[in-house]
């Protein structure tokens, strides 16, 4: 691995992490597997079993769409790990990265499977902010992947299609996907999801990549950040 700024902080290190990558990948794609079983293998009952609770399958509509969007995500993290990010990725952050996604999984696949309500306009709402979040995230990463591979490009900020609105849109783009994800759901407990996410953004990856930045490019992502939302537009 490499640096490519005198700091320290997460976003400073470039390099291959390649184990880190494939043990992150590996275990989500295994928590994709799960999810599936525990909404169409009878893993639900039998988890309820375990705690001494009747548990059965929700509407039959609802439980696909979970599993159909929860396997999109792993495509998703696929092409972001292995594509996309080009910084290192630490053991330590890996380690926190599949407890976390292992514990998204689990809410969605359990208290989501198990809502009996029919598949409804609420839902429906959900599933198109899911692809609405999805696409902004992959939209964001690969206008800007194409965009730093130009020659001319290398070691210049990036600042045109969605990030001349949001400085992290694909931030943005997560939590409006899991907030789908948990409308499809139909249970509120999930909110808790987005909640954190928000709240780690807002508290620690936006600080410390905004530390990054304006520590690489200088005045440059000054002047920058001083006319476009951290973000949400016009918000925050």
């Amino acid at each position: 691995m490499r640096r490519k700024d005198s700091g320290s902080d997460l976003y400073a290190t470039y390099g291959g992490s390649v184990a880190q990558r494939v043990a992150i990948t590996t275990a989500v794609g295994a928590c994709v597997g799960l999810a599936w079983w525990l909404l169409f293998g009878g893993g639900v009952g039998l988890v309820g079993a375990w705690f001494g609770r009747s548990w059965t399958p929700g509407d039959e509509a609802r439980r696909l769409c979970l599993a159909v969007m929860l396997s999109i995500y792993f495509l998703r993290l696929l092409l972001t790990q292995f594509v996309f990010l080009k910084r290192a990725v630490g053991w330590g952050e890996a380690f926190m990265i599949v407890p976390w996604v292992l514990c998204i999984y689990l809410l969605l696949a359990i208290v989501g499977g198990r809502n009996s309500a029919p598949f409804g306009a609420v839902a429906g709402v959900g599933a198109g902010l899911f692809v609405l979040g999805s696409w902004m995230n992959s939209q964001a990463e690969y206008a800007r992947h194409v965009w730093k591979r130009q020659p001319d490009n290398r070691g210049d900020l990036y600042t045109l299609g969605l990030f001349r609105y949001s400085r992290h849109p694909n931030y943005l783009g997560d939590l409006i996907s899991f907030s789908g994800l948990c409308l499809v759901s139909g249970r509120w407990m999930t909110i808790v999801i987005p909640s954190i996410m928000l709240a780690g953004f807002v508290f620690a990856n936006i600080p410390m990549l905004d530390s990054h930045l304006h520590n690489h490019y200088g005045a440059a992502f000054d002047e920058y950040a001083a006319r476009t939302s951290k973000l949400i537009p016009f918000v925050y």
